[in-house]
């Protein structure tokens, strides 16, 4: 069974329930107020006979002609003797019936009576079939309307499933054209308003976009690896065969080997960087972490680098908690701190800081070296793209892709800008708690 159906059938058992709960309700009001309406009835013709029997004789014609005139509806007024025996009627009893006071019904009549202020007894009856007739066309009533409501209720509750589940059919023809034809740049008609709909409608349209934009870049950076891996491939391949053209000298073999041995190192630390790019896309469990820490264990894995290229390594480190994969930050710190070292001028220094600023996490890697152009920035951030005067440094351009993505996994950013101390300012923001 369709999801329209069930809606509606839920729709519909709701409604017959509150149908039949409010037409129950509302037959047994109805039944009690006409009631109540005959009593009332038979109270006023009482009260109205008690009020004519204190002022005049009850036996005279021209009262009995009043009493019959006034006296609502069929009533029949009968008045008792304080011993019970019967001195006045005013219309036919249809019943007999002992002069008691309160109300009563005998057969269809409806019987009341009242002591009055000398002893006897008053009593009115009036029948019941009239209120009886009026009760049952009511009944009558809504068991034939009740169907009907409930069919209309079936109807409108299977038009308005309808028309609310019209984005959901529109969202799944959409994705399922997606799978089949691979083109993602199509969207759904967004439901006007700020309904659950609409909101469905903007999210899954938000997701195609955004999903757009990831396979468009993946595209790039497959294309932009696949370049990067050929070069180096092709060197080798072009080397070994070079040197397999004739026989060569050992110093020959010996260079050519040399050459082979750094250009597998250079691809492996491209083929590093990938899976570590990689790794990155996979969902972590936040944990407590320590940034300074992880920034002394960065500058400690490179002290080997910075004494080849006679740098003096500035700490600042001020406690800065935050909450995220330890390993991945600190890969992410170490290649900020690598990229200060390496392009920064020989013998200049690095200033590493870690500190706290309101509920973020900050860790700043600064350089003396010339800077970057500010339209240069936003071009280091893809991947294999490499600064001006990078040429005589050994490097994959990933570096700064790899930090992006980590910090952008843990809901922060990077920021880079002119350092005061003149060269560039690479800035990690890192919230509490990672908010991808």
């Amino acid at each position: 069974m369709s999801l329209r159906w069930r809606l509606t059938l839920y729709y519909t058992g709701i409604s017959a329930g509150l149908l039949l709960l409010g037409s129950l309700v509302l037959f047994l009001v109805l039944r009690a107020t006409l009631r109540q309406t005959l009593d009332d009835s038979l109270r006023e013709a009482v009260a109205l006979a008690a009020s004519q029997l204190d002022h005049d004789k009850p036996r005279a014609s021209r009262t009995a002609e009043l009493f019959l005139t006034r006296l609502p509806g069929a009533t029949v007024l009968l008045v008792y003797s304080s011993q019970g025996v019967l001195i006045e009627s005013y219309g036919v009893p249809p019943v007999r019936s002992a002069p008691v006071p309160g109300f009563r019904t005998v057969e269809s009549t409806r019987i009341y009576g009242e002591i009055l202020a000398d002893g006897s007894v008053m009593q009115a009856m009036r029948s019941e079939v009239e209120t009886s007739r009026s009760i049952g066309r009511a009944q009558r009533l809504l068991l034939l309307t009740l169907p009907l409501l409930l069919l209309l209720g079936l109807g409108a509750g299977y038009a308005l499933a309808d028309r609310a589940l019209r984005p959901v059919d529109q969202v799944t023809r959409l994705a399922a054209q997606i799978a089949a034809s691979g083109r993602h740049g199509q969207r759904v008609p967004e439901s006007p308003g700020k309904d659950e709909m609409a909101r469905l409608t903007r999210t899954f349209n938000a997701m195609l976009a955004r999903l757009e934009r990831s396979i468009e870049r993946e595209k790039a950076f497959a294309l932009a690896a696949a370049h990067e891996l050929r070069t180096p491939l092709s060197l080798l391949q072009g080397r070994a065969s070079l040197s397999l053209e004739r026989p060569r000298t050992p110093e020959q073999y010996r260079e050519a080997l040399v050459e082979i041995a750094r250009t597998a190192e250079d691809l492996a630390q491209v083929i590093e960087a990938l899976l570590l790019l990689a790794h990155t896309q996979v969902p972590f469990e936040p944990e407590p972490v320590e940034l300074d820490l992880l920034a002394l264990e960065a500058q400690e894995s490179l002290e080997g680098l910075a004494k080849e290229r006679q740098v003096r390594l500035v700490l600042q480190l001020e406690p800065a908690p935050c909450q995220g994969h330890p390993l991945t930050l600190r890969t992410a710190i170490a290649n900020l701190l690598a990229n200060a070292i390496k392009y920064g001028p020989l013998g200049g220094r690095v200033w590493l800081r870690t500190r706290r600023e309101g509920r973020l996490a900050v860790v700043e890697v600064a350089d003396e070296g010339p800077g970057i152009p500010p339209e240069q920035l936003e071009r280091l951030l893809q991947p294999f793209q490499r600064g001006a005067g990078t040429q005589g440094v050994r490097g994959a351009g990933l570096g700064l892709t790899l930090v992006m993505v980590i910090v952008e996994q843990h809901g922060g950013r990077l920021r880079l800008e002119p350092a005061p101390e003149g060269g560039l300012l690479a800035r990690l923001e890192l919230p509490e708690t990672p908010t991808p």
